[in-house]
């Protein structure tokens, strides 16, 4: 059976695949790669100029001095010879064996295989002039090298146009003689004595066409090394090396480049971003005290009000200074008025004690240990009275500090966290931020996050990998935890 096509059916019509859009180039985050990399940059920098600069000090030094060589073309000689190709052979005879033999004779200690490697001769034809480079030791050494191998040459050439002009008389007074007595050479004889008169005019300036235009002089500073040319031009290759470096080391280990790609690579805001400062709270610096409050404004609009809170700080490894941003954030809710409790569960690496300049004291170790032996009298009397606070509070609001305590490793007690938070949501805080482990560390943070409400991940992304931030993304997602989102620090 024929199938019959309905005529308004349009017949497909091929086109030519357009290629896809050229992608922009990113400036951001090979500006962001650069700064990550910016100590191995200074490194390869630093190392490779100063290599260098000690390198060319302590080598010996070489100095170069010039001798300058004329070459006055006569008329007769611009019409039958190219004044090029004068200059270049005049460039190979001055560095043949027999030039720096004669030179060598007149230097002590020099022969014509020393002065091969310290002689080199250049032209320059639009001068018509021969320039003579020695290099030596000394300064006075090359002087007197360049100005030998100039004389000598000189010499030679001389020598040579002598024995060349001799030669032609020679052959001339015995055409002469021959012509003597010989009916009708008077013509001849003629032309002879003329030419004679004009090789006797050419024997007195024989080699004047070549004169010493200028005799070298002992430079002043050496030719080579020169410590501080070296050295620039080091810092220049080592700059474009290091920042190969630089660009190779984040391709083979790429980096996040910034908040803006923590949120896209996570889907959660960047609550602020921190610029640490130096030292402890002591060191905090009225920009960082600032984003601690801006902090703890952005919290207290996400979480409803008048109720008690619990935050848990982590992040994806241990160090990207998630214990600072716990204590910070404590003493910005504390000093906007919130009775506020900061506690450090990170019991494999405990730092607040020692952040807020805290004795060793029993704290939560000793909490949970007495919650998992059934004794949740001691557990909440450890809670109501903390073992130490810290300095600097406001009338309106208080912050205690609950350290990690004397940790044994043991595991975690589900049933021991229950009571602990039992006994936190009778005590008198408003606000807990509890300081955690990391999320990629062996240690449990699942038990933590199921019971608190509101969790926030410290991240620098100068030290975060892609794949660290989604492995990390994956077990807050596993374990269900309401997430506020990133707080990025720098510093």
């Amino acid at each position: 059976m024929i199938e019959h096509r309905p005529a308004a059916e349009s017949v497909p019509v091929l086109r030519a695949l357009e290629p896809p859009p050229e992608q922009p180039v990113d400036v951001r985050k090979y500006a962001n790669a650069l700064r990550r990399s910016r100590l191995l940059i200074a490194a390869i920098v630093v190392t490779l100029t100063g290599l260098v600069l000690v390198l060319s000090l302590i080598l010996p030094k070489t100095y170069s001095a010039k001798a300058t060589i004329l070459l006055d073309e006569s008329p007769e000689i611009t019409a039958s010879a190219d004044a090029e190709r004068r200059l270049a052979t005049i460039q190979t005879l001055l560095t043949t064996r027999g030039v720096l033999a004669t030179a060598a004779r007149r230097l002590p200690g020099e022969s014509a295989d020393t002065l091969t490697g310290k002689i080199h001769a250049a032209v320059d034809p639009a001068a018509n002039i021969i320039r003579i480079r020695a290099s030596a030791a000394s300064p006075r050494d090359a002087a007197r090298i360049a100005n030998a191998v100039a004389n000598a040459f000189l010499a030679r050439q001389r020598s040579f146009e002598l024995r060349r002009v001799q030669a032609a008389r020679a052959r001339l007074v015995d055409a002469m003689a021959r012509l003597r007595g010989t009916p009708g050479s008077r013509g001849e004889i003629a032309l002879i004595r003329e030419r004679l008169s004009e090789l006797s005019v050419s024997e007195a300036n024989a080699g004047s066409e070549l004169q010493l235009a200028e005799a070298a002089e002992a430079p002043a500073t050496a030719d080579s090394p020169r410590p501080f040319r070296n050295a620039l031009f080091a810092f220049v290759a080592a700059l474009f090396i290091a920042v190969l470096a630089a660009l190779g080391r984040e391709r083979i280990a790429p980096r996040l480049g910034g908040a803006r790609e923590l949120e896209e690579l996570t889907g959660l805001p960047v609550l602020t971003e921190i610029q640490l400062g130096r030292g402890g709270l002591a060191g905090q610096g009225s920009v960082e005290r600032e984003s601690y409050d801006a902090l703890a404004g952005v919290i207290g609009m996400q979480l409803p009000p008048g109720r008690q809170h619990i935050l848990f700080i982590t992040s994806a490894f241990a160090d990207e200074a998630k214990e600072k941003v716990t204590a910070g954030l404590g003493r910005a809710l504390a000093q906007a008025g919130e009775t506020t409790l900061v506690v450090d569960a990170d019991l494999r690496r405990p730092t607040l004690e020692q952040l807020f300049g805290m004795e060793p004291a029993p704290g939560l170790a000793e909490i949970l240990a007495a919650a998992r032996n059934g004794d949740a009298d001691a557990a909440g009397g450890m809670i109501t009275e903390p073992p130490a606070s810290a300095s600097g509070r406001r009338a309106a609001g208080s912050l205690a500090v609950l350290g990690a305590g004397n940790a044994s490793g043991g595991p975690l007690s589900a049933e021991a966290l229950e009571i602990f938070f039992d006994e936190l949501s009778r005590s008198a805080f408003t606000y807990v931020v509890i300081q955690g482990p990391p999320m990629l560390s062996p240690a449990d943070s699942r038990l933590w996050i199921q019971r608190v409400d509101g969790v926030i991940v410290v991240s620098r992304p100068d030290r975060l990998a892609p794949g660290d931030v989604l492995k990390a993304r994956e077990r807050l997602e596993r374990v269900g935890g309401h997430v506020l989102g990133h707080v990025v620090v720098d510093g």
